[in-house]
């Protein structure tokens, strides 16, 4: 008998099966604020049945988001969202989990069904990349991203 549907204890978490839903990217917030989407799709998941339900890439910073439709945890106002979110799917027997990022040189880009590319220079849409690298991600996404460093300084060296 295979073990997917046996519970799994890790470090005083349990799930209730061995089956997690990875991150998806929904883009469909607005400033990082979840909204109605959010909070009736990620519960539906986990009255699916799954062990693990991971939110989606979540911006630590508005300039660590991929486009301007993802999910963001840099403003107060985004906590009350979120919150419920997890309490949701805990309510439905699931662990919540999120995934937490800054997607550093493919940020600034335009939603999947807009391009998938950066959103152009100029843009009141967009904003400034910063990675570890000054070196572009390719493809669509070829802008060149300011240097940031741990300190919070920033360069252009490579």
């Amino acid at each position: 008998m295979s073990a997917l549907f046996e519970p799994f204890t890790l470090k005083g978490v349990t799930l209730r099966n061995r089956i997690a839903v990875p991150p998806m990217c929904q883009y469909s917030a607005v400033d990082g604020v979840t909204n109605r989407w959010h909070w009736i799709h990620y519960p539906s998941i986990a009255r699916g049945g799954a062990g693990l339900v991971i939110v989606e890439a979540t911006g630590v910073s508005a300039d660590g988001r991929i486009t301007p439709g993802c999910t963001g945890l840099w403003d107060d106002g985004q906590i009350e969202g979120m919150a419920r979110i997890a309490a949701e799917i805990k309510a439905e027997g699931s662990v919540p989990g999120i995934q937490i990022g800054h997607a550093g040189r493919k940020a600034s880009a335009n939603l999947p069904w807009e391009g998938d590319d950066h959103i152009p220079a100029g843009d009141p849409r967009g904003w400034e990349t910063i990675s570890p690298s000054a070196i572009a991600f390719g493809g669509g996404l070829p802008r060149s991203p300011r240097r940031g460093h741990a300190d919070g300084s920033h360069d252009q060296r490579r």
